[in-house]
């Protein structure tokens, strides 16, 4: 369940962040009016950056403490950026705005997107670290 709500978290962050994007001229979605392109796109951040993603973090940090947190972070980050550069050079679905600012905004929004799912695996499942599997 904590997993499933960490995708509703992280669908809702993502939409303020494109949201705040285009208002910046940080990175707009031409192709907007194509159903199935936006629709992968929130799918893919919903389930794959919020659920599956904070449940392997939730478990990297159950099982690694501290170390699964920083490496937990770091990738979530380093995907998510990678997912837009791979996004924005080879589909006109993702467009960046001129110069560094762009991609330092989408690192920060991953990032806060990644904090917000695993507060919110936190509230629903409680601290890792106290697991009852984790015994096992």
């Amino acid at each position: 369940m904590g997993a499933l709500a960490g995708g509703v978290v992280a669908a809702l962050f993502n939409i303020a962040w494109d949201s705040l994007a285009r208002q910046q001229d940080w990175w707009t979605y031409p192709d907007t009016n194509d159903v199935l392109a936006t629709l992968a796109l929130a799918l893919s951040v919903a389930f794959v950056f919020g659920g599956a993603a904070g449940l392997i973090g939730w478990r990297m940090m159950r099982a690694m403490g501290w170390t699964g947190v920083a490496t937990f972070f770091a990738g979530f980050v380093g995907l998510g950026v990678l997912r837009d550069h791979l996004l924005a050079a080879n589909t006109t679905l993702l467009v960046f705005g001129a110069g560094p600012m762009p991609q330092l905004m989408g690192a920060l929004g991953y990032l806060s997107l990644a904090l917000a799912v695993q507060v919110t695996m936190l509230v629903m499942a409680g601290p890792p670290r106290r697991d009852a599997l984790r015994a096992s």
